[in-house]
């Protein structure tokens, strides 16, 4: 490979860690609350995952109007889930007649233990919205109703009414980029945070997931990443690292080449800083033990478990990276399940395998392992996780998987979570099961199809979080106002969801 070809593909790198601009940014100091540690782990479900399966009512008239709503069993095309693998106790929910998908045989612990909560029907709106509001031309509505990369913007911006080129992730890493005695950045992604980690003034950083090899970690990979001129450069010389870290200290005279080698020269000095905090290396460069390795057995085979193994290896070295608050942002994929929801039983349909059966089963093992090495740090009340999805999906089967909806159910844990509860937005956090839509008043948020109408904001629930997280201020005024600024539309703009 030429020099030319090897710069070119470092720029390209979606994984590469850069040095954030805001390092030298001079302007008001926040009023945020920066004492303490905190972290925030939003855990995107890319494709939309069907919530209407993830919480369901598993006993009586509810469950026989779900299976009705659902088309019945996957035998009949349907999407109702079996009741009789649904009302086993490591799955269900309390008291409430609701319970956990059968694939979720570990979360449910949590919520008993009041440290896992349920959001209910909740999606980006605009503003609050009832049924015929929906129904009546000139109401204000997310633009691109159910389509997937719009509702993936929205809920990443939280600014769904105009065009936005930050995340409230980004945003709201502006707000505590001194919460930070290190070079790390607030913000931190694996390459598909996209615009929800990038700020107006913070550049995120990205890391690669935990790899394994015969199921425990590969010490031969760091999960901070650099261009290595050794093995992309064809260099014939001796010393290629030191001739390629070199040529990008040269001064340059086009300001656009300049700008480039910044970036670069920025991320190759952030990943030596971050495997220099985190790693014993020793006179081995290609041997990376991490110094405090996150307690627990981590599955060596889910791919949300291997980004939340490394945001808990990040956690464990909190003090040595210099940084009190951090927003990190993980993915799972392939919850656009219309036509691959079902498993095969002796030749006939089933939901007790299947694609999001699989999926779902990866997410209870990824959050529960999560959960359990916060714990065995004793950082539990200090590290909140919570979910996002596109929207959720129609409750009605399309015969072999279910198709684009709206509002869905989420999950927020962690020690601070006043948990236990399903909170919705009639009021701010009651614990009423009447907040979650059961499936005999469905009809009353139906817009079609059996898509849902959100009754809560997107904005309230992630508000809610940030508030948790130290931001002050309110609907109208101060830093929250300036995360989410449409949080003002909303009668309901908080939850009691977190300890503050």
């Amino acid at each position: 490979m030429k020099r030319r070809d090897f710069l070119q593909r470092a720029a390209a790198l979606s994984a590469l860690p850069t040095l954030p601009f805001s390092v030298s940014v001079a302007d008001a100091a926040p009023s945020a609350d920066e004492t303490g540690y905190r972290a925030l782990v939003c855990v995107f479900l890319f494709g939309g995952n069907d919530s209407h399966n993830m919480i369901v009512p598993y006993q009586g008239a509810e469950y026989t109007a779900y299976s009705a709503l659902r088309g019945g069993p996957a035998s009949n095309n349907g999407l109702a889930l079996p009741q009789n693998a649904l009302a086993v106790s490591s799955q269900t929910l309390g008291s409430t007649g609701l319970a956990l998908h059968p694939a979720m045989t570990r979360l449910g612990d949590v919520y008993r233990a009041g440290k896992l909560a349920v959001i209910a029907n909740c999606a980006p709106l605009v503003r609050d919205t009832a049924l015929a509001q929906y129904q009546q031309p000139g109401h204000a509505l997310p633009p691109q109703l159910f389509s997937h990369s719009d509702m993936q913007m929205h809920w990443q911006t939280m600014h769904p009414d105009a065009p936005a080129d930050t995340g409230w992730g980004g945003r709201m890493a502006d707000v505590f980029r001194l919460a930070s005695s290190g070079r790390l950045p607030v913000s931190i992604g694996f390459g598909s945070g996209g615009i929800f980690v990038k700020g107006d003034v913070s550049t995120p950083y990205n890391v690669m997931p935990m790899r394994y090899r015969n199921g425990v970690i590969d010490t031969t990979q760091s999960i901070a990443r650099s261009p290595n001129a050794a093995v992309s450069w064809n260099w014939t010389g001796s010393l290629p690292q030191d001739v390629f870290v070199q040529n990008y200290m040269a001064t340059r005279a086009n300001l656009h080449e300049q700008q480039f080698a910044n970036v670069v020269r920025d991320s190759l000095e952030m990943g030596d800083f971050v495997r220099t905090a985190m790693y014993d290396i020793g006179s081995n460069p290609t041997s990376y033990a991490l110094k405090t390795p996150p307690p627990g057995t981590w599955p060596a085979t889910n791919p949300l478990a291997a980004q939340l193994h490394s945001v808990a290896a990040m956690i464990a070295a909190r003090s040595a990276l210099g940084t009190s608050r951090q927003v990190f942002f993980v993915s799972l994929g392939g919850f656009d399940n219309h036509g691959d929801q079902f498993g095969n039983d002796a030749g006939g349909k089933t939901l007790l395998s299947g694609r999001h059966f699989t999926l779902l089963a990866q997410l209870d093992e990824a959050l529960r392992t999560f959960y359990d090495a916060t714990v065995a740090m004793s950082v539990a009340d200090r590290v909140t996780t919570m979910t996002m999805s596109d929207f959720g999906r129609t409750i009605r089967s399309n015969g072999q998987g279910s198709d684009h909806g709206w509002g869905g159910h989420h999950l927020v844990l962690g020690g601070s979570v006043k948990g236990g509860r399903i909170f919705g937005a009639q009021s701010a956090g009651a614990a009423d099961t009447g907040y979650f839509p059961m499936p005999s008043q469905i009809g009353a948020v139906d817009v079609g199809q059996g898509r849902l109408l959100p009754t809560l904001a997107a904005d309230t629930y992630t508000a809610s979080v940030a508030r948790w997280f130290g931001a002050t201020g309110s609907a109208t005024t101060g830093e929250i106002a300036q995360i989410f600024p449409n949080l003002k539309n909303f009668n309901v703009p908080f939850l009691d969801l977190l300890q503050v």
